[in-house]
């Protein structure tokens, strides 16, 4: 026969394992989430004070119902953009980077295949939807992935994915002077990362 220390401790045991095990099932289970806990939420376009509408009402193109979405994103009410076709990018890029100062855009790097990435810079211009300068970026320098900050005149460029097929990362940082189109070198981060 055990003690009785063990028998109380062997029965709260029990009685958590029944717990974890009914928790288990009812969260897998399709009826889980209670109705006081949705899992998306409808959030209306209307003002605050009128009840939330069944559903979506439109006049026109414009709508003028609810939108379900995810509860994660109910938090901040969002404008409808209006979105514009630019210019064609002198080449197709995949995980290349961006940065826009002014009424320019500089787009550095990327993916032409698997087994090519570039190693320039082109410059899309705002102002007449076109696409102007290209550089060269340094020999050195991450080819995806990268980190990039911004000052208004000189870009940042931290470590990121050097090579093509998916290689490793680098610890090689660069700073871009974008009046004088000129590279120069900067500290190495500790460890490469992308």
């Amino acid at each position: 026969a055990l003690p009785p220390k063990h028998l109380v401790a062997l029965a709260v045991v029990a009685i958590l394992g029944l717990f974890l095990v009914a928790d288990y099932l009812w969260a897998s289970s399709r009826s889980a989430a209670p109705s006081i806990w949705p899992s998306r939420l409808d959030i209306s376009t209307r003002p605050t004070a009128s009840p939330p509408p069944s559903e979506k009402q439109t006049k026109g193109n414009t709508s003028t119902g609810s939108m379900d979405i995810s509860a994660t994103f109910a938090d901040l009410p969002a404008p409808e953009l209006q979105w514009k076709q630019m210019a064609e990018a002198p080449v197709p890029r995949l995980d290349g980077a961006a940065i826009q100062i002014k009424n320019l855009l500089f787009v550095f790097a990327g993916y032409g295949t698997i087994n090519y990435v570039h190693s320039h810079v082109d410059i899309y211009n705002f102002s007449d939807n076109t696409w102007g300068g290209k550089f060269d970026m340094p020999k050195e320098m991450a080819h995806s992935h990268l980190g990039m900050v911004t000052d208004g005149r000189y870009i940042y460029v931290v470590t990121g994915q050097y090579g093509p097929q998916c290689r490793g990362p680098t610890a090689r940082n660069f700073v871009l002077d974008t009046e004088r189109k000129e590279w120069h070198d900067l500290p190495p981060l500790p460890v490469p990362r992308y």
